[in-house]
């Protein structure tokens, strides 16, 4: 039986919860920062929800294929009603406390966890037998996020730090709602009840089983560190760029920060749509290798930029890096690990970009606070550069092992 209107259905979930991760992956520093916590710990609190984001993934990805109920729409949807309640609390408690830094770090987590597990939807729905397209709702997606900045950008320089939980909140129960109206997983697809067996093997045996993609996580790790490096203190790139005007003029940096995260988002589009031809004209492994090459040159230019317009020239670069590099690393996965192992396979590949957070977050945090902001670029820039030749290296192993 063919469900109605999947596609559909599944670009309105990506839709609904790349809109609500602008605020958390894009804001954080803002808010956090303007509640009145220094760089340094703003940066161990955006570690935490690294942290708790790679421990939650992980796990998550175990407990989802060896469970019999457990699915991930199921998953997604609980973690939805844990983000609404949570932000809700931050709406009515505003203080700079402990409490404050308990809340921001399971909310924020709990927005982000079931990322890759909306992405492990797509395949199931394939492997029963339903026709859905990936790149499509990859696409949409980028587009809410883009729109989603955008707004969040111009409802900041009216409202403040203090829209930020009420986004969130909104944007938690769209994705709860649009989630519930996707057609029921099937667990035989994700291996029981006569299906494919049920991967029981630690994560240290999959890294052996599967040893040929350790130099591609490791390499999106370091490109992740960049990228995440940047769009997490965006602000204070922006700061750098624009001078005295930061501090002159309330909401500036804000306003220039939402439009260029819509821009990068935005470009997105064209790649995410065509993503399915971009296939049939390169094999995956090309893919990872020209978009790694394509987001090093993008860092550089962000390094060097000398004025607003060249930053948001930069960003269009995001149509050939981040655009390409996300997709492709989840067909990457899904070529590469076996279907009984297939949460793993993908949580291992999200939680590359949850790890780079990480460690963009709490070096970043304490490098702002001795160095300039130029300096740590230029050790993101070498991270994004070490990355990209790790990246050619590792899919040139990969394809002799193959």
């Amino acid at each position: 039986m063919k469900f109605k209107n999947l596609n559909l259905k599944y670009a309105a979930v990506n839709a609904a919860y790349l809109m609500m991760l602008c605020a958390t992956a894009g804001y954080a520093y803002n808010f956090l920062s303007q509640i009145g916590f220094a760089d340094g710990t703003v940066g161990i609190i955006i570690a935490a929800i690294s942290i708790c984001g790679v421990i939650g993934q992980t796990v998550s990805g175990s407990l989802i294929d060896k469970s019999e109920k457990l699915d991930e729409r199921t998953f997604i949807s609980l973690s939805m009603i844990v983000t609404i309640v949570l932000s809700g609390l931050l709406i009515l408690y505003k203080g700079q406390s402990f409490l404050t830094i308990l809340l921001v770090v399971i909310c924020f987590t709990s927005a982000a966890i079931g990322m890759p597990f909306l992405n492990s939807m797509a395949f199931i729905y394939e492997q029963e037998g339903q026709t859905i397209n990936y790149g499509l709702g990859r696409g949409v997606g980028s587009a809410a996020y883009a729109v989603g900045s955008a707004i969040l950008g111009r409802l900041w320089s009216w409202g403040g730090k203090d829209i930020l939980p009420i986004y969130i909140l909104v944007l938690a129960c769209l994705v709860l709602l649009s989630v519930r109206m996707m057609p029921a997983v099937g667990k035989q697809a994700s291996g029981s009840d006569g299906g494919e067996p049920v991967s029981q093997i630690s994560y240290g045996a999959f890294f052996q089983k599967y040893s040929r993609i350790i130099l591609i996580v490791v390499s999106l790790i370091l490109l992740y560190f960049c990228h995440m490096l940047i769009n997490t203190y965006m602000a204070k790139v922006i700061a750098n760029v624009i001078g005295d005007e930061a501090a002159a003029v309330p909401g500036a940096v804000e306003g220039i920060q939402g439009t260029a995260l819509f821009i990068q988002a935005m470009v997105e589009l064209p790649t995410m749509f065509g993503f399915v031809f971009l296939l049939k004209k390169f094999s995956v492994n090309r893919l990872l290798i020209i978009s790694a090459i394509v987001y090093s040159i993008k860092h550089i230019m962000i390094l060097l930029c000398p004025n607003v317009p060249m930053l948001y020239a930069s960003m269009v670069l995001q149509m050939f890096s981040y655009a390409v590099i996300v997709p492709a690393a989840v067909y990457f996965s899904n070529e590469n690990v076996a279907a009984e192992d297939r949460n793993k396979g993908q949580a291992v590949m999200g939680v590359t970009a949850t790890v780079g957070g990480l460690l963009a977050s709490l070096i970043g945090g304490q490098l702002f606070q001795y160095m300039s902001t130029s300096a740590v670029l230029t050790i993101g820039v070498a991270a994004s550069c070490i990355g990209t030749v790790l990246m050619i290296i590792g899919i040139r192993n990969a394809e002799k092992k193959a």
